[in-house]
């Protein structure tokens, strides 16, 4: 495969720009090799070594009120043990945007098939994911703004898979208020109704939020948002379950040269084996740029995630899992890149087959044009 990337990599990179720039279309090419010690994330899980290449292109025209843009892509992995776990993966999306007008938003659309480890399950699967996603901002005066989004998930399992299709479709309004210059604050309310295939539940969750996005604190901006919510399952076995709701993301430029990013959630959500999970996550990441010119990135990412099996089917099942990343970034040409990154990830359980170690590394080489 390395020969195989050294030989495209040339030939298919290249940028085609018309209409005065307003319509452009680049490609790239990403080949990667990586170690991962445990495959199928769970406490016998095998590792390997698997080389991957990614072949992309996108398409953007920004002209006039719209703008468009879309890709496509095709990304393969071989395994140097375990062939049967050898996927090719397409993947294909495209973007609307209207930025112009009192009524302004955009909408995406995406398919994307994947393969990779499901921590819930404790196996390794394949499936298509599909996504929509519609939003819309209005403003009602020059104090008041509302949004809706509006967005439709499907997760589809390839066959002979003992997992349920995923599907979900989700509704949410929001109501800003401009307080200052630089933060709106904010009120909303959210409904979501999931579906899992195959005699699987039905769920209706409802949100009500409240918040504010823009600058927080003197050089702490994001969005912050918290609210209280409601899981309704509609089986036999399911039952109705209330908590609290956030949604927090802070970006802090500590010095030209160190960012650092914080992200907390909290949110319900559905596994493939059909549980509903109660699920709280932290993360943190800072990003160093030790010299400007030479533009090499150091990146440490640090979090936690604690899953809560709800109800009968749960079984009162309760995982903890802590993560880090460690990632260096370095341009070696104007459109050429390489990266290396290693991660730990460990994951107790109340579940003995979900307690287990992963340890990753991995190298990537990229041209884009």
């Amino acid at each position: 495969m390395v020969a195989f990337v050294a030989l495209v990599v040339p030939r298919s990179a290249g940028l085609v720009e018309w209409n005065d720039g307003r319509d452009k279309l680049n490609v790239h090419a990403d080949y990667g090799i990586t170690y991962d010690s445990n495959l199928l994330a769970n406490a016998d899980s095998p590792g390997d070594v698997d080389q991957s290449l990614e072949l992309g292109a996108t398409y953007a025209r920004h002209a006039g009120v719209f703008g468009f843009n879309a890709t496509a892509s095709v990304v393969g992995a071989r395994f140097q043990k375990y062939s049967k776990y050898n996927y090719t993966n397409p993947g294909a999306s495209l973007g609307l945007t209207k930025n112009d007008g009192r009524l302004t938003g955009s909408f995406t659309a995406g398919a994307q098939k994947e393969s990779r480890s499901d921590d819930a399950a404790n196996i390794r699967a394949s499936f298509w994911h599909y996504n929509a996603n519609l939003g819309l901002r209005y403003p009602i005066n020059d104090r008041y703004y509302i949004t809706s989004t509006s967005e439709v998930l499907m997760r589809d399992y390839v066959p002979n898979t003992p997992l349920y299709d995923l599907s979900s479709y989700s509704e949410g309004v929001d109501l800003y208020y401009i307080y200052s210059t630089k933060l709106d604050v904010l009120g909303g309310y959210r409904i979501r109704f999931g579906d899992a295939s195959t005699g699987g539940s039905h769920t209706v969750d409802q949100a009500f939020t409240i918040g504010g996005t823009g600058a927080i604190l003197p050089k702490l901006s994001g969005t912050v948002r918290v609210g209280y919510q409601s899981r309704h399952e509609d089986t036999s076995l399911g039952g109705t379950y209330n908590d609290l709701t956030t949604d927090f993301m802070f970006a802090w430029p500590m010095t030209r040269r160190i960012t650092f990013n914080f992200q907390v959630s909290k949110d319900f959500t559905t596994t493939a084996t059909d549980i509903s999970v109660d699920s709280t996550s932290f993360d943190l990441s800072a990003t160093v740029k030790p010299n400007m010119k030479i533009k090499i990135a150091l990146t440490g990412e640090a979090g936690y995630t604690n899953s809560r099996f709800l109800g009968i089917k749960g079984g009162g099942r309760d995982d903890r899992t802590y993560s880090f990343l460690l990632k260096m970034s370095v341009p070696i040409k104007t459109h050429f890149a390489a990266s290396l990154s290693c991660g730990f990830l460990t994951n107790g359980s109340s579940f003995d087959y979900a307690v287990y170690d992963r340890f990753t590394t991995s190298l990537t080489l990229s041209a884009h044009y």
